[in-house]
């Protein structure tokens, strides 16, 4: 527990702290990851082996004020577009004091964060939560308007968030550390490298790098004077990161708010898509149209005017290519899936969807008929000809009951 009569550097420091924050870090990571060697040449099994010793060091130069954040390690994701995501990962030593300052901004600073308008990364919101409020707003304003800041993160004015760090951060002694996360850079490592984030639009000294625990917090806080006025004026809205949507009684009050989001976020050199571009992010919905928003649809019941959450025809049909992706023995090696925990792989995946979608969609039954029978095509995919080429049809039940198929 961490001592209130404490600075807040010093809460930061604590040895308990620290051991919590590398927990979290310990318990999220995958196992094919734990041997992937950070900028410092560590990996997390390395620093597991003598993490006692090393959170005692970390502690040390914390409290000695000596203590300086790394670069980040560039990541590039390809997207289905053909694209790439950039995801910058910090140093192994860097994520542990980034989680621990955390840890302590929350304690002093969570009420003001949980404005009723952001669920992003507010502790104890959930994507979930924020779903289930956007459904119940929209069973008295069926009209949305729902869209999202270009680039955000790539586009926070960082003499701008220092500026809030200073207002809103009342605890003047973790100043130095979020003004050094907030300037953190991409470090390349080959040309080719350089030119490929370049084109994705990342300029030094502009916007907060994407994979810093530290992030999500910061955009909620440079994002706070716009909740305000979101909640001045009235509007029913909820926002998750970069995400925005609102409900309105007409499609005239939607234009209005697409006018109010165009203005208040230029004040802080941001953007959104325009509505009248192709393919726009920014879009007006009908009362009897379903909006996707965070991967559920908010769809018009068939009985009456109510609303329900549901998954979308296309977004099952994303978990189930998601899943099939298991029946390639490269994708599972690729991912240290091998025969010995092949099942407990595949219930482990099923039961993340099953329990994530369990008590908020009203066509959980058809997901849950989906998820079975897909559990039994991913094993005969493993099993057929493209996989292990067993010859299915010529075993007894006895084998086929043993392989885990019906």
């Amino acid at each position: 527990m961490i001592k209130k009569n404490k600075t807040c550097l010093a809460q930061v420091a604590e040895f308990s702290n620290l051991e919590q924050a590398w927990a979290h870090i310990w318990a999220n990571a995958k196992r094919q990851s734990k041997n992937s060697l950070d900028l410092d040449n560590l990996s997390l099994n390395d620093f597991n082996l003598d993490k006692k010793n090393r959170l005692r060091s970390i502690s040390r130069k914390l409290v000695e004020g000596n203590y300086n954040f790394n670069n980040l390690h560039p990541f590039l994701i390809p997207k289905p577009n053909g694209k790439f995501r950039l995801i910058c990962v910090p140093t192994i030593e860097d994520r542990i004091v980034q989680r621990a300052l955390l840890l302590v901004l929350n304690q002093h600073y969570h009420k003001k964060f949980d404005n009723g308008i952001s669920y992003g990364f507010i502790s104890q919101k959930t994507v979930k939560d924020a779903a289930i409020q956007a459904c119940t707003l929209r069973k008295t304003h069926q009209w949305v308007y729902k869209t999202d800041i270009s680039a955000f993160f790539d586009n926070v004015d960082r003499e701008k968030l220092i500026e809030k760090i200073k207002s809103f951060i009342k605890h003047r002694s973790l100043h130095k550390l979020l003004f050094l996360s907030v300037s953190r850079e991409v470090q390349t490592t080959s040309l080719a490298q350089e030119k490929r984030i370049k084109k994705l639009g990342i300029q030094r000294g502009l916007g907060v790098r994407q994979g810093m625990p530290l992030s999500p917090f910061f955009a909620n806080l440079f994002l706070e004077s716009f909740d305000n006025e979101i909640k001045a004026t009235g509007l029913r809205a909820v926002r998750y990161a970069d995400d925005l949507i609102f409900f309105a009684k007409t499609e005239a009050e939607c234009h209005l708010i697409n006018d109010f989001c165009r203005k208040k976020l230029k004040k802080l050199d941001l953007t959104i898509p325009h509505l009248e571009e192709k393919n726009s992010k920014t879009v007006i919905y009908k009362p009897n149209e379903t909006v996707e928003f965070l991967g559920l649809g908010l769809s018009p019941k068939r009985s009456g005017a109510d609303y329900e959450l549901i998954l979308t025809k296309q977004q099952i049909d994303a978990i189930r290519t998601e899943l099939l992706q298991l029946g390639s023995i490269q994708q599972l090696l690729d991912n240290n899936i091998k025969l010995a925990n092949l099942g407990n792989a595949i219930d482990s995946r099923i039961s993340g969807y099953k329990a994530a979608y369990a008590d908020c969609i009203t066509n959980y039954e058809e997901l849950e008929n989906q998820l079975e029978n897909l559990q039994q095509k991913i094993l005969l995919n493993i099993y057929g000809p493209s996989g292990l080429d067993i010859n299915i049809s010529k075993l007894t039940s006895e084998k086929r009951k043993f392989l885990g198929l019906t």
